[in-house]
C-alpha cells in the first residue's frame, strides 16, 4: 500500500508515521466534528488504495466500506450501526471525505483505477436506489456491472507484480475463501480498537 496504516504504532498518528501525508492540506482537514480524522484518513487509505488487501477479500463495496469502518475502529452506537456521520461518509455525503478520496486516488495515478473507483462508488449509489425501491434503475446498475468487469480486466493487463495479479483475479471470480484481516498482515487494525 502507498500509505500502510499497518506501520502506525499503536497509539501513534497516521501523519506522524506518513508525513507525506502532510504534504497535501486536504488530508489534514477536519472530516467533521462527529469523525476523527485519523479514522477517517485510514478508512481512506484501507478502501481506496490501488494494493488494499480488502479489495481482494470483499468483492462487494458496501461489504468492504463496512468491514473497513470495523477494522479501522469506527464506533458504533447501542444498536450495532454506526453513528450517522459515519453512514453518512461512506454513502459519500461528506464533501469533505469526498475531496480526500478524489486527492488519495489522484496519487496513484493511474487514470484507470480511478475510473474503477468511480464506477464501483456509483453500482454502490444505485445500488441503494434500488434498494429503496427504484427497481427501474435495475438495468443500470446492470450496465456498471458489465463496465466494471471490463476495467479490472483491463486493470489486471497493466500490473505485472504476480501478488496483485492473484489478488485481483480472486476479486473478478468471488470472494469464497473467507479470508480474515491477519491473512493479510491485518490483525493489527483489529488490536488498536
Amino acid at each position: 500500500m502507498m500509505f500502510n496504516p499497518i506501520k502506525v504504532p499503536e497509539g501513534g498518528s497516521l501523519f506522524k508515521t506518513h508525513p507525506d501525508l502532510k504534504k497535501y492540506p486536504i488530508f489534514k482537514k477536519s472530516p467533521g466534528q462527529e469523525l476523527s480524522n485519523e479514522l477517517t484518513m485510514t478508512y481512506i487509505l484501507c478502501m481506496y488504495d490501488k494494493s488494499t488487501p480488502y479489495r481482494g477479500k470483499y468483492s462487494d463495496v458496501l461489504k468492504r466500506k463496512i468491514e473497513i469502518a470495523h477494522d479501522v475502529g469506527f464506533p458504533m452506537n447501542e444498536k450495532g450501526t454506526f453513528h450517522d456521520s459515519v453512514e453518512a461518509m461512506m454513502k459519500g455525503l461528506n464533501q469533505i471525505v469526498n475531496l480526500k478520496i478524489r486527492e488519495f486516488v489522484r496519487l496513484h495515478r493511474s487514470f484507470k483505477y480511478t475510473y474503477l473507483v468511480t464506477i464501483e462508488e456509483s453500482y454502490y449509489n444505485v445500488m441503494l436506489e434500488v434498494l429503496d425501491g427504484a427497481t427501474k434503475r435495475i438495468v443500470d446498475m446492470r450496465s456498471i456491472q458489465e463496465e466494471l468487469e471490463e476495467t479490472m480486466i483491463q486493470i489486471l493487463n497493466d500490473d505485472d507484480n504476480p501478488y496483485l495479479k492473484d489478488a485481483v483475479l480472486r476479486y473478478m471470480e468471488d470472494e469464497r475463501l473467507g479470508l480474515r484481516p491477519e491473512d493479510f498482515g491485518l490483525e493489527a487494525l483489529n488490536n488498536k480498537k
